[in-house]
């Protein structure tokens, strides 16, 4: 007798004695309805209210052929290739917003969403933020849709059931179902460079996540949203037990500035940053450099815990806060700030007009105060170009068919002033996209080191564009 019927008649048997030991009254298919209630867990429940709202993206990109192909005869003949970019997105609200990941939909000529349900709607980018990688879909709907619930990101445990729904490897082409994937929650407060952005705050987790996944949610075993499926850690391409979700509490501010403004415009604070060298530290901090300073641990890797200002403008928030040139700003809001790029993807969502809590050391004694910030980046004069550029609105970036900012003075005297003019919309400097007015001051940083840059421009509808010599 072999081992599989030696296993059914052992289950045949099982069955058998549960039914024969049945107390009188009690029917066979009240011992089914037993079983099947065993059957829906909390998992199974969660899935059942998060899956309706979690959606499959199709991102229908135009390739022009290139000169390459061209020139060595592979395609005999100009023409123009569509490419398929396929993801999940959560609708986050009733009348059609849905969030994805920027890099699922970034450049696309036509994009697709179909919810389980059966519906498909073509969707419009209603805005995004590049620097967290998030983006805003609008689709149009007479019949409400069905909308995540928002759990709260910054209470996660570790080690507590993490469900991964999306689309992965586009399997849900066809028939809208998405994928589910169970794990728990691994780590929180990961930080991880993806494509040049700088992720500070991520959720790990061991779900199953693969390309396609993108966009997709992660929920807790109540069904709620906890983050955004993003990226992976893996050396094969696939799942290896090493997914990485923008945590739901950051995604959550950024999608409320895009519906408000159109994009994430960083609060003002007042106040310029460098990171602390070894010297520094020990020159500031005295005892408290051990735990505040630069080092570099058994790997190589050189970390730091802790940003020194470096300047302060006056009536600004810092300023009000008590904040002075040589602080070393160890912690904000209860995070702890770990160097430059950390300080910023923090403080640029921090909220307007609410208690911060700011932690720093002075004279080598730690010291808090509160931050009170009362307006929003929108305007910019950068060093050195003789303009002022503005980040526009939501209404005003509808003008225009890419991001960009808007020059709204240019002095008389500016080296500039005969070819660029008050309205003129930069969209582009070298290879570098101005996404925003934020990017631009990043791009601004590292071009100032070059002698001349191309700058791209819009004026009336009409693109042009013109080099900049700085001195």
């Amino acid at each position: 007798m072999t081992h599989r019927t030696l296993l059914c008649l052992c289950c045949s048997s099982i069955a058998f004695l549960l039914l024969w030991t049945l107390p009188s009254g009690v029917s066979q298919s009240r011992l089914q309805n037993e079983i099947a209630v065993s059957r829906r867990t909390a998992i199974v429940t969660a899935v059942e209210r998060a899956s309706p709202t979690v959606v499959n993206i199709s991102a229908i990109r135009e390739q022009q052929t290139s000169f390459d192909e061209l020139f060595w005869g592979e395609i005999p003949y100009p023409r123009r290739r569509l490419l398929r970019e396929v993801g999940s997105g959560v609708i986050i609200d009733k009348n059609g917003y849905i969030l994805t990941n920027h890099h699922v939909i970034e450049d696309a000529d036509s994009i697709t969403v179909a919810i389980p349900d059966g519906r498909e709607f073509e969707a419009r980018v209603f805005g995004y933020d590049y620097l967290s990688d998030l983006a805003l879909l609008k689709v149009d709907t007479t019949e409400d849709l069905p909308e995540i619930e928002w759990g709260n990101s910054d209470s996660l445990m570790i080690g507590e059931w993490a469900i991964a729904i999306g689309n992965p490897f586009g399997l849900s082409i066809g028939n809208a179902q998405p994928t589910v994937t169970i794990g728990i929650v691994s780590a929180t407060q990961r930080t991880r460079t993806v494509e040049n952005r700088f992720h500070e705050a991520l959720i790990q987790t061991d779900a199953s996540i693969n390309p396609g996944n993108s966009g997709g949610a992660l929920v807790n075993i109540h069904g709620k949203l906890i983050g955004i499926n993003t990226a992976i850690r893996s050396t094969s391409g696939g799942s290896q037990g090493v997914g990485f979700a923008i945590s739901a509490n950051k995604a959550r501010k950024v999608s409320q500035q895009i519906i408000e403004y159109g994009s994430v415009i960083p609060p003002h604070i007042g106040l310029e940053i460098q990171p602390i060298t070894k010297e520094l530290a020990e020159k500031l901090l005295g005892p408290a450099a051990q735990n505040v300073s630069a080092f570099s641990n058994a790997s190589g890797e050189r970390r730091q815990t802790g940003i020194l200002v470096s300047k302060i403008e006056k009536r600004s928030p810092a300023a009000t806060a008590g904040i002075k040139r040589g602080d070393v700003i160890v912690a904000i809001s209860g995070h702890r700030i770990k160097n430059e790029l950390d300080f910023k993807a923090l403080t640029r969502l921090l909220p307007l007009n609410q208690a911060i809590r700011c932690e720093y050391i002075r004279h080598k004694k730690k010291r808090h105060t509160i931050l009170k910030l009362k307006t929003l980046q929108w305007n910019y004069t950068p060093r050195g170009w003789g303009l002022t550029l503005a980040q526009p609105d939501r209404q005003m970036a509808q003008k225009y068919k890419q991001p960009g900012v808007i020059i709204t003075a240019v002095k008389k005297r500016s080296g500039l002033a005969d070819t660029l003019k008050r309205g003129d919309f930069i969209y582009q400097i070298n290879n570098s996209k101005i996404h925003s007015l934020e990017i631009f001051k990043m791009v601004n940083k590292n071009i100032r080191k070059r002698n001349r840059i191309q700058l791209y421009f819009e004026r009336n509808g009409v693109h042009d564009t013109i080099f900049v010599t700085f001195n």
